[in-house]
């Protein structure tokens, strides 16, 4: 084998190990579950908006509110963003 060919495949395989070690990825519960922690995130949303609204404006209340708006908006922003993508076909 000449020595410029068994350069290139020495360096197509070890291209081809850092490939494989770089593509595992260890799954989350909202990567399992994305639909169900999107529900969640948006009820918590809900119901932080009606805890502002409807709620009487003492301190606690409108604490557990803010929470419950950044903690609901941000579950639902990073479930969205494990939700699987469709395309369209056509």
């Amino acid at each position: 084998m000449a020595v410029k060919k068994h350069k290139r495949k020495s360096v197509k395989q070890a291209n081809k190990n850092q490939i494989s070690k770089r593509g595992v990825r260890h799954l989350s519960l909202i990567d399992k579950h994305p639909r169900i922690f999107f529900l969640l995130g948006t009820s918590l949303l809900l119901f932080g908006i009606l805890l502002v609204v409807l709620g009487g404006h003492n301190n606690a209340k409108v604490g557990l509110a803010m929470l419950a708006i950044f903690i609901g908006g941000a579950t639902a922003v990073f479930a969205n963003l494990a939700l699987p993508k469709h395309r369209i076909k056509g």
